[in-house]
């Protein structure tokens, strides 16, 4: 597993529309070689130690299908919670694991009582690979709270352009190997299903733990 301070990115604007904010997107399979920065960001004396989004953006209102083939309403699930919405898959080498392992360790900081009113949701980039007990099986290596979903490749596309989340449809290369390109944040929206700060690379699960705790 990689450290999350070798994450390397390039910069894709995304949500333009709603004010041409920039996030990060990498490629689990072939990083691009090009170092990116975000934009849109608040002032630097920002209360989080993530990075807060000076264009906050509300939770996808999009119906996806759970680890158990069920309808999974998103937006209606983070209802008055903290929802953690990561966009990747499993068969990332890296950057997706990592991600998961920094947000397993953050909840396990995280005081119970805080800790019962957060959920993480790992949507897959890579539907045709990550069916249902393939992602439930990778997800519980790391909590088997955490929630999983799946959809077409154009409802995953949909659900993370609106969360201003770049991918792009799994590529298949000469070899046989799959190529997915996808944004590596992961994005935290709070209970009033805002995201208001999003994680990148070189938080550690200690930050996240204490947005947590600021945002609950």
């Amino acid at each position: 597993m990689m450290l999350r301070s070798l994450r390397i990115a390039r910069l894709v604007p995304a949500a333009a529309a709603a004010g041409a904010l920039a996030v990060l997107t990498a490629s689990c399979a072939s990083p691009s070689q090009e170092a990116a920065s975000v934009s849109g960001i608040s002032q630097p004396q920002s209360k989080y130690k993530g990075t807060e989004l000076g264009i906050p953006t509300p939770i996808p209102p999009v119906t996806l299908t759970d680890t158990d083939g069920k309808a999974y309403d998103l937006k209606a699930h983070a209802a008055g919670k903290v929802t953690l919405v990561y966009f990747g898959y499993t068969h990332c080498p890296d950057e997706c694991p990592t991600a998961m392992a920094d947000v397993a360790a953050a909840l396990r900081l995280t005081p119970a009582d805080k800790r019962a009113k957060v959920q993480v949701v790992f949507v897959t980039t890579d539907p045709e690979r990550d069916t249902g007990p393939v992602i439930k099986d990778w997800l519980g290596k790391f909590d088997p709270s955490f929630v999983g979903l799946t959809g077409t490749v154009d409802q995953v596309d949909n659900a993370a352009k609106l969360a201003a989340t770049p991918v792009e449809p799994p590529k298949k290369k000469a070899d046989g190997s799959v190529e997915v390109d996808h944004g590596t944040q992961i994005n935290a929206f709070g209970p009033d299903g805002v995201a208001h700060v999003v994680w990148l690379a070189g938080v550690t699960p200690k930050d996240i733990a204490h947005d947590i705790a600021l945002l609950t």
